[in-house]
């Protein structure tokens, strides 16, 4: 799915009356840009009070471009993409909650390249997870201390840090052993379903996660995410801090051109995650966030205006 699609008029007015509510002055103005932010459901209790923040940053955004932009939960927003009209654009970076209703995420989404070159954070792809294949894990990495992540994911859901073979809880904040581990994704309901194991990266808690935000392949800004000493995951509801990063590095940028240059097109927008593989002394991506990534708008020195405009210059590619 590309970061920004476009629809129809009568679309709008027809399959998505119920859903979507956008005055006829405006729809009668043809060269009035619309723009559709997908988001989560509005009274998710769910980060609601940093969404509403983000939406009405966006809204404010693209008014002052002179585009009418509203805000729509995704999952009762069915994408038409039939249409050559250009005046409508719909954006999906708060089209946060996927994670809760995975198998209708996956359907909005395309096949992704197996290798790109890219240097990624050591990761085994597996379809459950029991003590045997956590032992087998460690081995492979040759490391205690590892990560497990359901596949689909976000904001750290359901993520777990475990330590196998090793007591060393003082140092590894909120690990778990190997048996409580596969006990507690029991619990979750989650022990076969499709999961990644990958070494725990040190680095999150001292140089930390950074991420660099790109608009149609242009640098605007990146931010640092470090988390607690006393947790390992970077999100603020555990004690994560996020900060600017002034300029980022050669390196970071390098990674991070050569991340985009594997997209089949150019993204509207991007995050890219990255973080120092302690074993290597390298960068290694995280993740390639290209449809629903929080973009730290805040941070920018524009405060999203790059953003803005990337969106309302993407043209219909029908």
């Amino acid at each position: 799915m590309a970061s920004c699609t476009n629809s129809s008029a009568d679309d709008l007015a027809t399959k998505h009356e119920k859903t979507i509510i956008i005055p006829p002055s405006i729809l009668a103005k043809t060269d009035t840009p619309i723009v559709v932010i997908l988001t989560q459901e509005l009274d998710n209790t769910y980060a609601d009070d940093y969404l509403r923040f983000s939406v009405d940053q966006l809204v404010s955004k693209f008014q002052m471009l002179g585009a009418h932009a509203i805000a729509t939960p995704w999952s009762t927003t069915p994408l038409a993409l039939d249409s050559s009209w250009s005046s409508i654009r719909y954006v999906a970076n708060l089209a946060w909650g996927y994670h809760t209703v995975v198998d209708r995420w996956e359907a909005w989404l395309h096949a992704w390249p197996k290798d790109a070159g890219i240097p990624i954070v050591p990761t085994l792809y597996v379809d459950r997870i029991d003590e045997k294949t956590l032992i087998d894990a460690a081995a492979h990495f040759a490391t205690a201390d590892l990560i497990i992540k359901p596949q689909v994911a976000a904001s750290s859901f359901n993520i777990l840090r475990v330590l196998v073979g090793s007591s060393d809880f003082t140092s590894s904040p909120k690990s778990m052993n190997a048996t409580a581990a596969v006990d507690e994704l029991i619990r979750l309901g989650i022990a076969h379903s499709a999961a990644m194991i990958q070494p725990f990266m040190s680095n999150v808690v001292r140089e930390g996660e950074l991420s660099v935000l790109m608009f149609d392949g242009q640098l605007s800004h990146a931010v640092r995410k470090i988390a607690s000493p006393a947790d390992y995951r970077v999100q603020f509801e555990y004690g994560g801090i996020t900060s600017t990063v002034d300029q980022p590095s050669a390196e970071m940028l390098e990674l991070a051109h050569a991340s985009l240059a594997i997209c089949p097109e150019t993204p509207t927008y991007v995050r890219v995650d990255m973080i120092r593989n302690h074993l290597t002394g390298r960068l290694n991506i995280m993740e390639l966030e290209l449809i629903e990534p929080d973009l730290f708008l805040r941070y920018a020195v524009d405060g999203g205006m790059a953003f803005a405009r990337a969106i309302l210059q993407v043209r219909s590619q029908n």
